[in-house]
């Protein structure tokens, strides 16, 4: 199966032992031309910008529709906000665009479509404002034919202007499939979160949505340099995955022996692509170590060191929240899926304070965690997300941000 076979959800792996694809139905998609293609390299979207605003960018993605991608996006976005975070919320599902129904607007009067037509001078023109303080939405129309087949400058003009939005966070919601505009708006994040359900053929979907965004990150890469172009074919038919001894030692050596400036900056963006899990709905005990399982894997296979955001339990008021269009952490906030998005946000916002800093001290709370969890129940329990012994932890180095631990441990403990 090559690249562009796998990226556009057209193929399928006949191999029974081994994690393949199983997309969804792939909805209809205009023929890429050879500008949306993934030799576009002039995008950069997994590239540093000095234009970026000092901001963080969080995608929420995964090629299966149904898992919660949505709700997830619209709870980190109100959560941020309501600690007093500046976020804007970007629905990039342009084929299903919905997310603004999670915050509480029921119409938009500006879309996306307004930006792209030109109908707007700006970007600041299309930020619909919320009854959430500090959070502002950009949404979509689906209802105008072709929504969701951008072609190259549209896509481009997108994110030249994300770039330059103002605020503390964006969050993007992308659509369930995996497609060339769905990888690229996933690169284009600073933390990309894959959301899983706890069903195999939903984690399948997982591991080849990361799997395809990864070798899309490797091929726009390789674009980028005359003397790697040939690497870059490679990955889009397939045949570089057919070589003997594959891992990220092997692309590096492949790389460093045609450009070693190259090689050094693949080094860098790979130590800067971060992908974390969320495994949602789990109703099963076991289902807590579906996302730890699917680590392993992705390490073995895509030689990627990714993280666990956390693992929401199935709880009918998440349901009954999602029906209604309303965050659970609003209407729920002590619910357990809510006690598990708050240790994701307390995660988030120690890493948006500290930078690298985060990292560290997350590194430190490794043995806090083993102390503390043979205590605390496994429905509570997330890996990257913070624990009450973390946050409690970490409480008096992060002055900045005790105002917003303390309501997060006040939801936590309660």
């Amino acid at each position: 199966m090559t690249f562009e076979q796998h990226a556009n959800g057209r193929s399928r792996d006949k191999d029974p032992n081994r994690l393949a694809n199983m997309p969804e139905t792939p909805q209809p998609q205009k023929r890429l031309t050879s500008k949306d293609d993934a030799s576009d390299a002039d995008i950069k979207t997994d590239a540093p910008d000095s234009k970026k605003v000092n901001k963080t960018i969080f995608a929420v993605g995964g090629s299966k529709g149904g898992v919660g991608k949505s709700a997830l996006a619209a709870n980190l976005a109100v959560g941020l906000s309501l600690l007093g975070q500046k976020v804007v919320l970007a629905d990039l599902d342009l084929g299903g665009a919905d997310v603004h129904l999670y915050v509480g607007v029921k119409s938009l009067t500006k879309t996306w479509n307004d930006f792209l037509d030109k109908k707007v001078a700006s970007i600041k023109d299309i930020l619909t404002p919320t009854a959430f303080e500090g959070l502002s939405l950009i949404g979509g129309d689906s209802s105008k034919l072709g929504s969701e087949n951008l072609p190259y400058s549209q896509k481009q003009k997108i994110l030249r202007h994300l770039r330059e939005l103002e605020g503390d966070f964006l969050i993007l919601d992308l659509g369930g499939n995996s497609s060339y505009n769905v990888l690229d708006f996933f690169l284009f994040a600073d933390h990309k979160i894959v959301v899983s359900g706890s069903e195999p053929a939903s984690i399948l979907d997982s591991y080849s949505f990361v799997k395809v965004t990864f070798y899309r990150f490797l091929e726009r890469f390789f674009s980028e340099y005359k003397s790697l172009k040939d690497l870059g074919r490679q990955i889009k038919d397939g045949s570089l995955e057919q070589a003997k001894n594959l891992s990220m030692d092997y692309f590096y050596e492949q790389v460093r022996q045609r450009d070693i400036k190259a090689y050094m900056n693949l080094k860098q963006r790979y130590e800067q692509f971060h992908v974390s899990l969320v495994v949602n709905m789990a109703d099963h005990r076991k289902d807590f170590n579906i996302a730890k399982s699917m680590q392993q894997v992705l390490k073995e296979k895509c030689f990627l060191n990714v993280g666990v955001l956390g693992t929401i339990p199935y709880d009918k008021l998440a349901r009954k929240a999602a029906r209604n269009f309303t965050p659970i952490i609003v209407d729920h906030p002590r619910s357990k899926p809510s006690k598990v998005i708050h240790q994701m946000l307390a995660a988030i916002l120690l890493d948006h304070e500290n930078g690298a800093n985060g990292a560290e001290l997350l590194q430190k709370t490794k043995l806090i965690r083993g102390e503390a969890k043979d205590r605390i129940r496994s429905d509570m329990m997330t890996l990257d997300g913070l624990t009450v012994s973390q946050i409690n932890s970490i409480y008096d180095q992060s002055p900045k941000l005790r105002q917003s631990f303390r309501k997060i441990l006040n939801i936590m403990t309660t």
